[in-house]
Protein backbone atom coordinates (compact mmCIF):
# COMPACT_ATOMS: atom_id res chain seq x y z
CA UNK A 1 0.00 0.00 0.00
CA UNK A 2 0.99 3.30 -1.01
CA UNK A 3 1.42 6.32 1.86
CA UNK A 4 0.13 8.36 -0.83
CA UNK A 5 -0.69 8.89 -4.92
CA UNK A 6 -0.39 12.42 -6.49
CA UNK A 7 -2.44 12.36 -9.26
CA UNK A 8 -3.03 14.00 -12.82
CA UNK A 9 -0.07 16.13 -12.59
CA UNK A 10 1.94 17.48 -15.90
CA UNK A 11 5.28 15.18 -14.55
CA UNK A 12 8.58 16.37 -15.99
CA UNK A 13 11.00 13.95 -15.08
CA UNK A 14 14.55 15.77 -15.21
CA UNK A 15 15.38 13.62 -18.39
CA UNK A 16 14.66 16.24 -20.72
CA UNK A 17 11.77 14.70 -22.10
CA UNK A 18 8.70 16.59 -22.51
CA UNK A 19 5.76 16.76 -20.02
CA UNK A 20 3.35 14.16 -19.20
CA UNK A 21 0.33 13.51 -17.78
CA UNK A 22 0.77 10.77 -14.77
CA UNK A 23 0.49 9.80 -11.15
CA UNK A 24 3.10 9.31 -8.54
CA UNK A 25 3.49 6.84 -6.15
CA UNK A 26 5.24 7.25 -2.40
CA UNK A 27 5.91 4.83 -0.25
CA UNK A 28 8.05 5.41 2.95
CA UNK A 29 9.15 8.52 1.71
CA UNK A 30 10.52 7.68 -1.39
CA UNK A 31 8.97 7.66 -5.05
CA UNK A 32 7.79 4.24 -5.59
CA UNK A 33 5.90 4.54 -8.49
CA UNK A 34 5.61 7.07 -11.84
CA UNK A 35 2.99 6.09 -14.87
CA UNK A 36 0.05 6.86 -16.35
CA UNK A 37 -2.78 6.24 -13.76
CA UNK A 38 -1.86 4.42 -10.97
CA UNK A 39 -5.13 2.43 -8.96
CA UNK A 40 -3.27 0.82 -6.17
CA UNK A 41 -4.15 1.25 -2.61
CA UNK A 42 -2.92 4.11 -0.82
CA UNK A 43 -3.72 5.96 2.24
CA UNK A 44 -3.70 9.50 1.37
CA UNK A 45 -4.62 11.13 -2.52
CA UNK A 46 -3.43 14.56 -4.03
CA UNK A 47 -4.63 16.39 -6.57
CA UNK A 48 -3.19 17.63 -8.93
CA UNK A 49 -5.29 18.54 -11.89
CA UNK A 50 -3.47 21.28 -13.58
CA UNK A 51 -0.59 21.38 -11.47
CA UNK A 52 3.29 20.95 -12.54
CA UNK A 53 5.46 18.07 -10.46
CA UNK A 54 9.29 18.10 -10.67
CA UNK A 55 12.06 16.36 -9.19
CA UNK A 56 13.79 18.35 -6.45
CA UNK A 57 15.61 21.43 -7.87
CA UNK A 58 19.29 22.34 -7.31
CA UNK A 59 19.87 26.48 -6.21
CA UNK A 60 23.43 26.97 -7.85
CA UNK A 61 23.38 30.41 -5.71
CA UNK A 62 22.53 30.91 -2.36
CA UNK A 63 24.46 32.43 0.73
CA UNK A 64 24.31 29.79 3.00
CA UNK A 65 27.42 29.68 4.07
CA UNK A 66 26.85 32.95 5.99
CA UNK A 67 23.37 31.60 7.15
CA UNK A 68 24.38 28.51 8.57
CA UNK A 69 25.88 30.41 11.39
CA UNK A 70 22.45 32.04 12.71
CA UNK A 71 19.68 30.12 11.13
CA UNK A 72 19.06 27.26 12.90
CA UNK A 73 16.39 25.57 10.39
CA UNK A 74 18.13 25.97 6.93
CA UNK A 75 14.90 25.43 5.49
CA UNK A 76 14.00 28.48 3.31
CA UNK A 77 15.14 26.68 -0.27
CA UNK A 78 13.60 23.49 0.81
CA UNK A 79 9.71 25.12 1.11
CA UNK A 80 10.36 26.27 -2.22
CA UNK A 81 11.02 22.63 -3.70
CA UNK A 82 14.96 22.87 -3.54
CA UNK A 83 16.56 19.78 -2.48
CA UNK A 84 20.26 20.51 -3.16
CA UNK A 85 22.03 23.48 -2.47
CA UNK A 86 25.50 24.99 -3.93
CA UNK A 87 27.74 26.63 -1.35
CA UNK A 88 30.74 29.06 -1.45
CA UNK A 89 30.02 30.20 -5.38
CA UNK A 90 30.45 34.03 -5.01
CA UNK A 91 34.33 33.74 -3.61
CA UNK A 92 33.12 34.65 -0.12
CA UNK A 93 33.50 31.90 2.22
CA UNK A 94 34.12 31.07 5.99
CA UNK A 95 37.19 28.62 5.95
CA UNK A 96 39.52 28.84 7.13
CA UNK A 97 37.29 29.33 10.18
CA UNK A 98 38.44 30.47 13.49
CA UNK A 99 39.61 28.06 15.78
CA UNK A 100 37.20 28.47 18.61
CA UNK A 101 33.92 28.35 15.50
CA UNK A 102 34.11 25.50 13.58
CA UNK A 103 31.85 23.31 15.37
CA UNK A 104 29.32 25.55 14.31
CA UNK A 105 30.26 25.41 10.93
Amino acid sequence: MHDYVIKGASILDGSGAEAFSGDVAVRDGLIVEVGGRINARTRATIDADGALLTPAWVDIHTHYDGQVTWDGTMDPSASHGVGTIVMGNCGVGFAPVRPNGYREL
